[in-house]
């Protein structure tokens, strides 16, 4: 399905121009720049051996973008070189949209976060499914192997200001906002998916299924 045609007319004022863009906002020092590189360095290696979250981005022809959420305990992405980086796969709802992402388009965004640092590690590169068995095996929580890996080859890596990360109080769970009257997953799956069970029986439902294990 392609993107949908989105009108955007009733707002004033819309950017149309890099030269409109850094004339509000400005054009970044030369050292920020320059702060990409092409390779890991033993920072960034430190930092993804220390992350227990990240976020991928990926895209396909048609037009439809994807970010997956990946976390696992920490060390859970394996540096395999100084240019590739493998994310293992753990049971999910199968879906598996970054992988057809890939299959269609290999190039993928990574954004690594460590709980309690302010600042976060991003990549680009292109990426593969991996189902090699050495790599899985070495990927194992106890007896749990993935079936699959994305393997990605390092085009950029850089950090990250750690500004919004500040911002949101992301890592202060005393200025966390009070999120009990939101929705759980059973009852937006009951609701967006139109199932004719109660939240609560659809989770026994997907228990029973074995939907729910983690490794």
């Amino acid at each position: 399905m392609p993107a949908r045609h989105a009108d955007f007319s009733e707002f004033s004022n819309l950017i149309t121009s890099d030269e409109e863009l850094e004339q509000i906002c400005g054009q970044p020092l030369p050292q920020i720049v320059a702060k990409e590189l092409s390779a890991l360095d033993q920072m960034c290696r430190d930092f993804i051996a220390a992350s227990s979250f990240c976020l991928i981005a990926s895209a396909n022809p048609d037009g439809h973008l994807d970010i997956s959420p990946r976390g696992d305990p920490a060390g859970f992405v394996q540096t395999l070189s100084d240019t590739m980086i493998a994310i293992p796969d753990r049971p999910g709802n199968k879906r598996v949209d970054t992988f057809r992402n890939v299959l269609k388009d290999p190039r993928v965004s990574v954004i690594f976060f460590v709980p309690g640092k302010m600042e976060t590690l991003r990549l680009r590169g292109s990426a593969r499914i991996s189902a090699d068995s050495d790599l899985l095996s070495g990927m194992a929580i106890g007896q749990h192997a993935p079936k699959l890996a994305l393997l990605i080859h390092v085009e950029t890596v850089f950090a990250h200001c750690p500004k919004c990360i500040i911002r949101s109080n992301l890592w202060q769970p005393s200025e966390w906002p009070d999120a009990s009257h939101l929705a759980n997953m059973n009852a937006m799956m009951v609701k967006h998916a139109k199932i004719n069970k109660t939240p609560e029986d659809w989770f026994e439902t997907l228990k029973e299924a074995g939907e729910l294990d983690l490794y």
